[in-house]
């Protein structure tokens, strides 16, 4: 598979490190690069920063047609690496990081009247139900949400999963990669 990045190639060099950081499987990170870039996704949310390798990913996927990631962590000291990262890759002007709880920073953002046409979700397994009702807000018809660990934390994401899966709000397909990841489509805006 190509390089995407010098980083990102470093990066996974030292897959310790990434699993200390709860980072993606490399399979599932060109994924979600991948699913980025085909969606020309403009204006991306990711919940979860931790040290930057996925949002790695979705800048580097945001920078091919001017999009823009806004990150949400609530280690300052990961964020700080991911910063480093970013820099590195020159992708510093394509993201914004945002420091504190999910749910705080999520509610400023709706309250904001922030808008997003992609969010990605790898955070808290156990507040997964309120980050939706965070996207059900900030995501317009034809949006589109990732959410990661449906495989490899099922039994924590039940509530999630079920929620989503049901609703008509929302077109769905569970895909089977290392982590597992729920793929949805928002039907119809709130």
């Amino acid at each position: 598979m190509n390089v995407l990045s010098p980083v990102i190639e470093r990066l996974e060099m030292d897959e310790a490190r990434l699993k200390a950081n709860w980072s993606l499987p490399r399979e599932d990170a060109r994924f979600l690069y991948l699913l980025a870039r085909l969606g020309r996704f403009q204006r991306m949310l990711e919940v979860g920063t931790s040290i930057g390798y996925s949002t790695l990913h979705l800048a580097l996927a945001a920078s091919h047609h001017h999009g823009h990631v806004t990150t949400i962590d609530a280690s300052t000291a990961r964020q700080a690496q991911a910063a480093e990262h970013l820099g590195e890759a020159r992708l510093s002007e394509v993201v914004t990081l945002l420091s504190g709880d999910a749910l705080s920073v999520l509610a400023s953002l709706r309250d904001q009247g922030q808008s997003y046409d992609f969010i990605f979700l790898d955070a808290r397994k156990s507040e997964y139900v309120a980050y939706l009702a965070y996207a059900e807000q900030m995501l317009p018809a034809g949006a589109v949400l990732l959410a990661d660990n449906t495989r490899s934390h099922r039994e924590q994401m039940a509530d999630f999963i079920e929620r989503i899966t049901v609703s008509p709000a929302w077109e769905t397909s569970d895909l089977d990669t290392p982590n597992g990841f729920l793929l949805a489509r928002r039907t119809e805006a709130a």
